[in-house]
């Protein structure tokens, strides 16, 4: 059995098909066929049932791969951590997180650590209930709840805190009283899949006194823009609604909850070199970020209470 052929086996696996696969591999996609092709001819066995819309493991196959992942693991760990030590750190490491996280803190500071590390590829999935991390789709995840289950290295990063908001003409159209909590009597603004952000629907519900929503959506720029508009109130990071100007906080000390931000990799490649650098930035960035991330850093007036 040629080590080569796994690869082919494992890069099909992850992508279902073989596009994904061909890209990942750099050749043609009758390479890919061709090369799994001869695997199962060498071992007798049916690693795929093909159909019109992918490659989908067989029994057989899902136990070689399950077994063929923690190997290929070593031997990209021993590659990153000899390969070109006298030159640059590179390879591709995949990051599944959340748009929180991804849009206001991670990506404006890619192209300065791609500066230092030129040869690493990145890239990022914004996936806020984590599907691809057990699936081997992405090497490392920010998330705001620990893994329950998975072999996995878990690491506290810090803090991300959320707050209640409204637009400025909603809330002097529906002003708020000072010390008024729960609130009631308003347009509510809520997540269509309340796994998205676990902790929010539970908020929602002990912030208002409202038995439904008048809005739900699925995207943080979608809740912003909502709100922003004067549709109603809804719950929003402090990371990203205290830098919006047309955005007012409500009552912050009164409305205030923070979810822990985890760093979560996979046990078997933790110690391989270029996941060690982008978890250190991650890490890095989390940490310089964290006045921000807790609402700590914002000096603008609420609006006064009525």
């Amino acid at each position: 059995m040629n080590w080569n052929d796994i690869r082919y086996l494992l890069a099909v696996s992850r992508h279902g098909g073989l596009t994904g696969a061909s890209r990942e591999l750099k050749v043609s996609q009758s390479t890919v066929a061709r090369r799994i092709e001869t695997l199962e001819t060498g071992l007798r066995t049916r690693l795929f049932e093909r159909h019109t819309n992918g490659y989908e493991l067989t029994e057989a196959g899902r136990g070689m791969v399950d077994r063929a992942i923690p190997i290929e693991s070593r031997m990209t760990e021993l590659l990153d951590d000899f390969k070109g030590r006298d030159t640059e750190v590179s390879g591709v490491v995949r990051i599944s997180t959340i748009e929180t996280l991804a849009v206001p803190i991670l990506i404006p500071r890619l192209a300065a650590f791609r500066q230092t590390y030129p040869g690493l590829s990145l890239g990022i999935a914004i996936q806020a209930s984590f599907a691809r991390l057990p699936q081997r789709e992405a090497d490392i995840g920010l998330r705001l709840c620990r893994p329950e289950q998975g072999l996995f290295i878990v690491k506290r990063l810090g803090t991300i805190s959320f707050g209640l908001y409204g637009s400025p003409d909603y809330l002097a159209r529906h002003p708020i009283e000072a010390g008024s909590s729960p609130v009631s009597g308003h347009q509510l603004i809520a997540w269509a899949d309340p796994l998205s952000y676990i902790a929010l629907p539970r908020l929602m519900k002990s912030w208002t006194t409202e038995s439904g929503t008048a809005l739900n959506v699925d995207s943080m720029q979608a809740q912003v823009l909502a709100i922003r508009s004067g549709f109603g109130l809804g719950i929003l990071p402090c990371i990203m609604a205290d830098r919006d100007k047309e955005l007012v906080r409500v009552n912050s000390t009164q409305f205030h909850h923070e979810e822990t931000i985890w760093l979560v990799v996979h046990s078997d490649i933790h110690r391989a070199r270029r996941i060690r650098i982008v978890s250190d930035f991650l890490e890095a960035t989390i940490s310089e970020q964290q006045p921000a991330l807790s609402g700590a850093d914002d000096t603008r007036p609420e609006l006064p209470a009525r």
